[in-house]
């Protein structure tokens, strides 16, 4: 399964199949609640299918760290809409070691999954169990479908057992932090940008 990102931009996008379907709506604005002297940038993945609000990023500032939430999520990862609180970006995709790039997350299943920077290829997620690909995101020239003749930026994914929506929220995470590692802040939210789609430049947060 090919997940085609409308734009090549993890923070505001549409996830599109090859025939057009709309499968998730990544959208990030600045929020209006004033935290101090300004607001938060806050993504949000929806489904397209029926509108709901799958996964938030709670952007981090100054006063507190990059919060994820989500309905899949325990504890205080699960309180969508709840400003300020959720679980830590660090907390939910976590390091083994300070030297690597590579996060790792767990579903609610117990299960194990690492996303890891390929050089050449993009962001690879496995799992850690047997090693199998799950997902990929990478880039190449469509063949065939809505996108034919265009260059994309696409996930291919696996049949797999895990939740979709964890992995597109994990996804959205990993890229940005990896472009902000890579200088590539082309494809990023501009703090000034507060749009809801658009193909924006600049950064669009502090360190998860």
């Amino acid at each position: 399964m090919d997940l085609i990102l409308c734009f090549n931009n993890p923070q505001k996008t549409a996830l599109i199949s090859p025939n057009g379907t709309t499968h998730y709506e990544i959208s990030t604005s600045k929020t209006s609640t004033s935290r101090e002297t300004h607001g938060v940038f806050l993504s949000k993945i929806t489904q397209s299918q029926d509108g709901a609000v799958v996964g938030e990023i709670e952007w981090e500032d100054c006063f507190t760290p990059t919060f994820v939430r989500c309905p899949l999520l325990r504890g205080l990862g699960g309180y969508v809409g709840k400003m300020g609180i959720g679980m830590t970006a660090r907390t939910f995709l976590y390091k083994r070691s300070p030297f690597s790039d590579s996060r790792y997350f767990v579903d609610n299943d117990g299960v194990e999954y690492r996303w890891k920077t390929h050089k050449g290829v993009g962001c690879v997620l496995t799992s850690v169990h047997d090693n199998r690909e799950i997902a990929k995101y990478t880039a190449g020239s469509r063949i065939e479908g809505f996108f034919a003749g265009e260059k994309k930026t696409f996930l291919r994914i696996q049949p797999c057992s895990l939740d979709l929506d964890l992995l597109v929220l994990s996804f959205a995470v990993m890229e940005k932090k990896r472009r902000e590692r890579a200088g590539d802040l082309a494809g990023l939210v501009p703090h000034e940008d507060d749009d809801a789609l658009g193909d924006g430049a600049g950064d669009g947060g502090g360190e998860a």
